[in-house]
């Protein structure tokens, strides 16, 4: 999703009430002999953080002797969870609380990892035992978890899935929560349109007895546009016809991300 002619207005983006740290409990990243490269987050103070990589790396072993050929990509813990990217030479994982979608939680790592990589490859694998030059790494950490989650969530989401513009609304505050389209697009007249439309197809829904409605994919000259809706939230996508892209991706991308958005929401309003 390009920056031309886009329009990204602060005071539209999502208030955030947490920031990631709030969700997050720790992040390690290790390599391949249990050795913790660097760490950041909430951590017993008498905890060695290499005892704790090197539980990591036991399960992570014990899972591939278990079942040759597989994986441990998650751990799943009364009421919290790990998640791992794993690598040649490394490996980074991240310890969270159980109410973080997964989805969020792979942004994440993700992130985390493509940015240590880029700067430290050259680095890997440790040929002197000295680890201190990673440690410059938590500061990235720590920029990174003060930032708006929901924001970075749809931007990447506006990427993958090559849309042209995204919004995402609150009708309960008729605000815009996070806006990147074309400005002419951005009006809240046009998405107040979209939710009559949703209202409307749920009233022809419920006469053929067919349910709620949760998503409509509109067929246009030019584009399509899709509108869901969960609650109080709705997400607006548009698409260009001239990109070859399938449709039923489309509407399952676009109620995965926004039932992942409105997980982040209720645990906002919860904590």
């Amino acid at each position: 999703m390009g920056d031309r002619n886009m329009s990204t207005d602060k005071g539209e983006l999502l208030e955030e009430k947490k920031a990631i740290e709030n969700y997050v409990e720790s992040i390690y990243i290790y390599d391949n002999a249990g050795v913790c490269l660097t760490s950041c987050g909430i951590k017993p103070e008498n905890l060695d953080e290499n005892i704790v990589s090197g539980f990591f790396t036991a399960i992570k072993k014990f899972g591939e002797k278990l079942i040759p050929g597989t994986i441990v990509k998650s751990l799943i813990m009364s009421g919290h969870k790990l998640f791992y990217n794993n690598f040649e030479k490394i490996t980074f994982c991240i310890q969270c609380y159980d109410d973080l979608p997964n989805q969020v939680i792979i942004y994440i790592l993700n992130k985390i990892s493509t940015k240590f990589l880029e700067v430290y490859q050259e680095h890997l694998p440790i040929r002197n035992g000295n680890i201190t030059i990673f440690s410059d790494f938590n500061n990235y950490i720590l920029q990174f978890m003060e930032q708006p989650l929901i924001e970075g969530l749809l931007e990447e989401f506006g990427y993958k899935v090559q849309s042209e513009g995204i919004i995402l609304f609150d009708e309960n505050q008729e605000k815009i929560l996070f806006a990147k389209v074309p400005e002419e697009y951005s009006s809240k007249k046009q998405i107040s349109m979209s939710g009559m439309l949703i209202n409307f197809a749920k009233k022809l829904s419920y006469e053929y007895q067919g349910g709620d409605v949760h998503c409509i994919l509109i067929s246009s000259e030019n584009r399509w546009i899709c509108v869901s809706k969960r609650d109080y939230i709705y997400i607006i996508v548009l698409f260009s016809k001239t990109k070859n892209i399938e449709l039923n991706i489309i509407v399952e991308k676009t109620e995965e991300i926004l039932d992942d958005i409105l997980k982040m929401l209720k645990i906002e309003l919860l904590k």
